[in-house]
């Protein structure tokens, strides 16, 4: 499954904002395997219920309020970022890419203003993961308010 992710805007067909009916379509056209769970998020400051869409183990929707918010592709997906950071890239090619990549302690993944984060497997130092998402969720305090 080779994918496209492009920050702040979604990957393949799946846009971020759209609604969980609007990305259950998209799975149900492409005959995906899909679970969903609903994390309640009590100790939140609002608590806003997520719905996660979980495709194939591969792919997970996040939706607040019925919005797609960030996507986070992992395992066997092929995704790649248009600056060519890539799954099963060497930890240290991404770092030089993008010297914005920060480490964020509290998530334990690299963060990058440029609108994504990625985890890198400790054993081989390669990205793992890679998660993309809406502007709102660069400022904390903006995204927690759920006005987006």
């Amino acid at each position: 499954m080779k994918i496209n992710a492009i920050p702040f805007h979604g990957c393949g067909d799946f846009r971020l904002y759209q609604s969980t009916e609007e990305a259950k379509k998209i799975i149900r056209k492409n005959g995906f395997n899909y679970s969903v769970e609903v994390w309640s998020n009590k100790e939140c400051t609002k608590p806003v219920p997520w719905t996660i869409i979980n495709i194939e183990n591969k792919i997970h929707l996040f939706f607040a309020k019925n919005k797609l918010f960030r996507i986070y592709l992992c395992n066997e997906c092929e995704a790649c970022l248009p600056n060519g950071i890539a799954m099963g890239m060497g930890l240290d090619e991404a770092l030089e890419i993008d010297s914005n990549l920060k480490y964020d302690d509290w998530h334990e993944d690299y963060q990058s203003p440029q609108g994504y984060w990625l985890e890198d497997d400790l054993d081989d130092r390669k990205v793992m993961s890679i998660s993309i998402f809406i502007k709102e969720a660069l400022d904390e305090e903006r995204f927690e308010k759920y006005n987006w």
